[in-house]
């Protein structure tokens, strides 16, 4: 079993590292190894929203960055984390930059599912995904739009398995433990 942490941190950021260092000693405890990626630490160029990954090179990014190594990191680990700040609801930017250059892992087509539609799968195994957003305080407006997004967001990626947790920058030591126990708890679950 395996995990990639995509952390979407500003490099200023001095709170999402010490919600990394826990989300990874929780994992190790249940025996899952991997790796974290520091996106702002890496050259990521936005997606151009060109489709050729989907035509030209079937399932790999014409624009050679590491977006493209993250891509292929994403699609292998059983379990994804995406760590990242609360902005108005959504994801940071370093970290849409990279999700949106793995629109790759999914085909073209469509297909119905939930009632809706949806891309075709690419692969025959995603991972779960595990997202663990970070608030200065308490806002229930952006708290919904990002469950929301992420609730979309396991649609359109098949998560087979998904935990959402949101932490603030006050909660003290214990409290912010729990919810990262709570968000990794899918890791293991007999219902591989």
């Amino acid at each position: 079993m395996s995990y990639l942490i995509l952390n979407g941190m500003y490099k200023d950021d001095s709170f999402i590292p010490k919600i990394n260092e826990l989300v990874s000693k929780e994992l190790v405890k249940r025996d899952v190894k991997g790796e974290t990626i520091d996106l702002h630490k890496n050259a990521i160029k936005p997606c151009l929203g060109c489709f050729k990954c989907w035509i030209q090179t079937p399932g790999v990014c014409i624009i050679d960055d590491y977006a493209r190594e993250v891509a292929k990191k994403m699609i292998q680990a059983d379990n994804l984390i995406y760590l990242t700040p609360v902005h108005f609801g959504g994801y940071s930017s370093e970290l849409k930059k990279a999700l949106d250059r793995s629109i790759c892992l999914m085909l073209p087509f469509f297909r119905v599912y939930k009632e809706e539609i949806h891309h075709e799968t690419r692969y025959d195994k995603y991972p779960n995904l595990i997202v663990i957003g970070t608030l200065e305080e308490p806002n229930l407006k952006q708290e919904e739009i990002f469950s929301e997004l992420v609730e979309r967001n396991v649609l359109n990626n098949f998560a087979p398995k998904h935990a959402t947790q949101i932490i603030y920058h006050s909660d003290d030591e214990s409290t912010v433990k729990k919810k990262v126990e709570e968000g990794v708890r899918i890791v293991g679950d007999d219902n591989d």
